[in-house]
């Protein structure tokens, strides 16, 4: 699925959850207001809130944009030689599903003896509940394009775009032998750097790498590590469709391809690879 359409998605069960909350306004709790006791009926009307912002969000996280429909791609960038990977918006749909359920609060349901009309609070202006509700539905529309992560490999190393700023890793600085294989939906690879040995009793110096975000599997990526990590000679074809077509070729791509870790299970590792230097 193209990151284009889980954009549009998450605006579009947005906005179903916003007008859910209005449904949940104009006709359940009216007759919330009359069950007895009145603790009941608050919380079916509590329930009948969580339903109007829980459908959409099951929808977008299990159907449009579950972690497991990520690629096992890369895009290419010719021109700086360079392959890229974007973010995928799966956080930021859910952002603006909630936030844009929880704009529909801004908006005052009016019950008269006649008719029942909508408008905004008048403490301390309308005018003020107004704004304030249009920056936070703008808000919430833009969040699906808003780029958070990234990540670019090149024929010198990795370069890591994230909320915590830009981190930079040489080829040359990475242990043979690992990344160790990630589990298929993990938030992070561990990178081992060069100079640990298992006998020395220090801890092995390692770099998380974030991939949670990313529009790549978590596998294929550090199926790519590892290629480039043992065998040097292949960086110089980085950001080349040619490379590209290779990685395809001759890498794995399904988990269970994949290969097992250095002890011999497979799985998540949680220890260090054996062939460290």
């Amino acid at each position: 699925m193209s990151l284009g359409v889980v954009r549009a998605a998450a605006m579009a069960l947005g906005i179903v959850a916003f007008l859910s909350r209005f449904v949940v306004a104009r006709w359940v709790e009216p007759v919330t207001d009359r069950i007895e006791p009145s603790g009941l009926g608050l919380l079916v009307q509590l329930l009948a809130l969580v339903v109007a912002v829980g459908m959409p969000l099951v929808v977008f996280t299990r159907v449009v944009a579950p972690l497991r429909l990520r690629p096992a791609t890369f895009q290419v960038d010719t021109a700086a030689r360079r392959f890229v990977v974007g973010a995928f918006p799966r956080f930021q749909g859910i952002l603006t599903i909630m936030t844009l359920w929880g704009a529909a609060g801004f908006v005052v349901v009016e019950r008269g003896p006649e008719r029942v009309g909508l408008g905004f609070n008048e403490w301390p202006s309308q005018t003020y509940h107004l704004v304030l509700f249009a920056v936070v539905v703008g808000c919430a529309l833009a969040m699906p394009f808003v780029q958070r992560a990234g990540l670019v490999l090149d024929p010198t190393g990795i370069s890591v775009r994230g909320a915590r700023g830009d981190t930079t890793i040489d080829w040359d600085e990475l242990a043979p032998g690992g990344p160790p294989r990630p589990a298929p939906v993990s938030p992070h690879i561990t990178l081992y750097r060069r100079g640990w040995h298992p006998w020395s009793g220090r801890p092995p110096r390692t770099e998380e790498l974030p991939v949670g975000q990313l529009n790549v599997q978590p596998d294929f990526l550090a199926s790519v590590i590892r290629e480039y990590v043992a065998h040097p000679s292949f960086r110089a074809g980085i950001g080349t469709a040619t490379e590209l077509a290779r990685l395809h070729a001759d890498l794995p791509t399904r988990p269970a391809d994949l290969p097992t870790r250095p002890d011999g299970r497979s799985g998540a590792s949680d220890t260090p690879p054996g062939r460290l230097n």
